[in-house]
C-alpha cells in the first residue's frame, strides 16, 4: 500500500463536526430535508450523526434518511448503468414532493459519481431542493460539493483511508 490521507477516528469526529456546522449556518436545512446516505458503508455513520444533530432543526426529530449505492472505481459487481437506474428510483421516490434531498458521501475522490448523479436529478427535482455534501474532496475531482470540510492532493497526502476501513480493499490502488 502507498500513502495514504489517513483519518483518524478524533479527526474523523472532529470533521464530522465541522461539516455539520457548515451545513447547519447555511439556513437550507429544514423539516423538509430527507438525507440520502451515498455509498451507505461508507457514509452511514457520517449521516446518522447529521440527521441527529441537526435534528434541531426539524422539531428535534432526526431526519428521514434514505440511501444510494454508489460505484466503486473499476468495480464491475455494481455498474454505472445499475447506478443509474437505483437514482431512477430514488428520483420517483422524491420527484412530486415539496422535499429536499442532502446527498452526503464520506469523501469525493474524482467526483464521478456525484457528477452522474447530478445529471440524473437534472430536470427531474429542482436544483435549490438539492444539495451535496462531503468531509474530504480530492482537489483534482471534477465536482464540487455545496459543502466540504477538506480538499486534499492524491499525488501529496496519499488516497483517503479511514481509520475504521479495511485497509486490504481491492477497490483502492493506495
Amino acid at each position: 500500500m502507498t500513502k495514504q490521507f489517513y483519518i483518524d477516528s478524533l479527526k474523523e469526529y472532529r470533521d464530522a463536526h465541522r461539516l455539520i456546522d457548515q451545513i447547519e449556518k447555511s439556513n437550507w436545512v429544514d423539516s423538509k430535508v430527507t438525507i440520502v446516505v451515498c455509498s451507505p458503508e461508507y457514509s452511514s455513520g457520517i449521516c446518522q450523526l447529521l440527521s441527529h444533530k441537526l435534528s434541531h432543526l426539524n422539531n428535534h426529530v432526526p431526519f428521514d434518511l434514505d440511501f444510494l449505492e454508489m460505484p466503486y472505481p473499476g468495480n464491475e459487481l455494481y455498474t454505472v448503468d445499475e447506478y443509474i437506474d437505483g437514482i431512477d428510483t430514488l428520483v420517483s421516490k422524491y420527484i412530486n414532493k415539496d422535499s429536499k434531498l442532502l446527498f452526503i458521501d464520506s469523501g469525493t475522490l474524482r467526483g464521478k459519481n456525484f457528477t452522474i448523479l447530478d445529471k440524473v436529478l437534472e430536470g427531474s427535482i429542482e436544483s435549490e431542493r438539492i444539495k451535496f455534501g462531503c468531509m474530504y474532496i480530492q482537489d483534482d475531482s471534477i465536482f464540487e460539493p455545496d459543502f466540504y470540510v477538506q480538499r486534499f492532493n492524491f499525488e501529496k497526502d496519499g488516497g483517503l483511508t479511514f481509520w475504521w476501513e479495511n485497509q486490504d480493499n481491492p477497490y483502492w490502488g493506495w
